[in-house]
């Protein structure tokens, strides 16, 4: 199992206005917090659904494309708890229904909501990469059952509850007020996951595709594509050529992006392959809608970077530990978060050490990891 059990969200620079929560968050200590999702509409008949507040976010965005006959949606939510808030603010969108779901990729803040989705509209086609919908139904990469399973349930409402109790016990050790209020509030944002998990299925789609998967339509067109193993080996991109707005999933997301068994020379050349598509939105996997290029040319350049400095080290026989304490990320680590603690203390665990982790075996041939996270 990997050891981030969680999945990250943050607030970027470039906001688009008019921003408006459609529902009212529910009431409980994590309201406060970022936690409960916001809709912004991002052009002409495209919304994003996303967690407005950096802490501890356990969804990824949730992308609303509005079509003649129906809806089609890119990524459904990390949780079955968030999966019925997403019908929520979805019917708050638009009277008309979820034609289909498209999963980017199978980390599970991307499809574990998909099981209260089709509850609501249960005809809704369900889409992924080849690789993404061959997780989807293999248990070993997988947190939740894929049935009714009592007794996973209950272990992992345990494991849950202990990062519960490690971020309490973060909080009475923190190194300052702003510090020790971080973990307070990740502790209560994990508290309300515990809740929404409860009962959280995993299931597979029903189709998937290996290069490109076309949804047709005068006003919104959607395009689906693989341009190759990048954060995980079954990453799908969606782009809306009408509008122009380019949904990465986890391509590309903001503060910093995850290393945990990537790929960082096939990431490089989907970046590549994204920066020139010309996108007048980016929508990030986490974080918020994006107008330029910077946050994806500085995920490149950290990718370049780590492969740079891992290469000769392998070469030279280095063991991995001994990789991990001769690469320096200090400039990258400032370029993504600067000299915020916060930021900080999570850029070193869920990119630093993963992504070298990842260019250690991709430098000596090894495979990648994929597993349940």
């Amino acid at each position: 199992m990997k050891t981030h059990l969680l999945s990250f969200a943050v607030a970027l620079t470039f906001m688009i206005p008019a921003a408006a929560q459609v529902a009212s968050p529910p009431p409980g200590s994590a309201a406060d917090s970022g936690y409960f999702q916001i809709v912004r509409p991002v052009a002409p008949h495209v919304w994003v659904l996303l967690q407005p507040k950096y802490q501890v976010q356990p969804d990824g965005n949730v992308t609303v494309i509005e079509q003649a006959d129906g809806l089609v949606l890119v990524d459904a939510g990390g949780s079955a708890g968030s999966g019925r808030r997403i019908v929520e603010l979805v019917r708050g969108i638009s009277s008309k229904p979820v034609k289909a779901v498209i999963i980017s990729q199978w980390h599970g803040d991307k499809p574990q909501g998909l099981t209260e989705i089709l509850k609501a509209w249960p005809d809704a086609r369900t889409i992924a990469t080849a690789a993404t919908a061959a997780h989807l139904r293999d248990p070993k990469t997988m947190n939740t059952p894929g049935v009714p399973d009592a007794t996973a349930n209950a272990r992992y409402q345990a494991l849950i509850g202990r990062i519960v109790d490690y971020m309490h016990k973060q909080a009475l050790d923190a190194p300052s007020p702003e510090m020790r209020g971080h973990y307070e509030e990740t502790a209560r944002v994990i508290e309300q996951w515990a809740l929404d998990m409860d009962g959280t299925l995993t299931i597979a789609t029903k189709e998937s595709f290996t290069d490109k998967l076309l949804i047709p339509d005068r006003a919104a067109p959607v395009e689906a594509m693989f341009l190759g193993r990048a954060d995980t080996d079954g990453d799908a991109v969606v782009w809306l050529p009408k509008q122009r707005v380019l949904v990465t999933g986890e391509t590309v997301i903001a503060p910093f992006p995850y290393g945990f068994g990537s790929y960082p020379s096939d990431w490089i050349g989907v970046l590549k392959k994204l920066r020139v598509l010309p996108f007048k939105v980016l929508v990030p996997g986490h974080g918020m809608p994006q107008t330029d290029r910077r946050q994806l040319d500085r995920i490149r350049a950290a990718l370049e970077d780590v492969r740079r400095q891992v290469a000769p080290l392998v070469a030279k026989g280095l063991t991995l530990d001994q990789v991990k304490a001769q690469v320096d990320l200090t400039r990258q680590k400032q370029s993504f978060v600067g000299d915020d603690p916060w930021l900080g203390r999570w850029f070193d665990e869920f990119w630093a050490t993963p992504i070298v982790t990842s260019a250690y075996h991709e430098a000596k041939g090894e495979p990648i990891e994929q597993s349940a996270h």
